[in-house]
């Protein structure tokens, strides 16, 4: 696992999530999501991200730590859609700052769409932390789906890690070179745009030596691909679909009340 204060590598902590089937995640995945579109009030999705965090805690028993760590990313995508809804969503002028002005729909709707977005983003990386890759293009591929999408989505998903540790890597090189941490913004923009540059040039690097490994090794010559470990569904699996279904239903009714 990274060093980061937060990482996108999965772990295998013998966690009731590492033992659910990677489809019953992935469906529970799609369910919070799709209930999201129905919330309008702010006590829903507040209700829905404190299940999921409750879910990581205990059910995935991922670290505080690593869920702290990943806050940073989780709560600045949410409070930029917020500031979005603040200064266009049309209403009432409650506040101005500059040419913008906060209206009071904004105020009203910017937290919900906070919580919209936080929760959404929670649950994917509830199930990267929890999901081998490995075990997920087996399960699609067992579910119908092309051996060869289901192995687009491992190579998405295995490259998540793999550039997150190219990049700490980088900017620990620049860190040692120029004390990027107490430059001036200036400065550290240019240090940004090296990093993406390098991020860049050794991603496509990476794939082009994953095609070549995929040709030398007759990837997709056949109709079928065989497997060597197996995905089993318990009945655990359908008591969460059952419990996630339940809870956002229930979600999904109380604003219709």
């Amino acid at each position: 696992m990274s060093g980061s204060t937060y990482s996108l590598a999965f772990a295998d902590r013998g966690s009731l999530l590492n033992r659910l089937h990677p489809l019953v995640k992935v469906a529970c995945v799609f369910t919070a999501a799709l209930s999201l579109f129905f919330f309008k009030d702010l006590l829903s999705g507040a209700m829905l991200f404190g299940a999921l965090l409750a879910i990581a805690l205990f059910a995935g028993k991922i670290p505080p730590r690593q869920i702290l760590g990943s806050g940073r990313i989780i709560f600045l995508l949410g409070l930029l859609l917020m500031g979005f809804h603040f200064f266009m969503d049309p209403g009432k002028e409650v506040y101005r700052l500059g040419f913008l002005s906060i209206t009071d729909v904004g105020l009203r709707q910017g937290p919900v769409f906070f919580f919209r977005l936080s929760a959404v983003v929670l649950a994917s990386f509830i199930l990267i932390w929890t999901t081998d890759t490995r075990d997920l293009m087996i399960a699609l591929a067992r579910a119908g789906i092309p051996y060869r999408i289901a192995f687009a989505v491992f190579l998405a998903l295995r490259f998540l890690p793999l550039i997150q540790r190219e990049m700490e890597a980088v900017k620990t090189a620049h860190a040692i070179r120029g004390r990027a941490v107490k430059s001036g913004f200036s400065h550290r923009f240019r240090l940004w745009r090296r990093y993406m540059f390098t991020i860049l040039v050794n991603g496509l690097r990476k794939a082009e030596s994953v095609s070549v490994s995929l040709e030398t090794r007759a990837f997709g010559a056949s109709d079928k691909r065989t497997y060597m470990k197996e995905t089993t569904f318990s009945r655990y699996g359908w008591i969460a679909l059952a419990l996630t279904l339940s809870f956002t239903a229930a979600l999904v009714v109380r604003e219709f009340i």
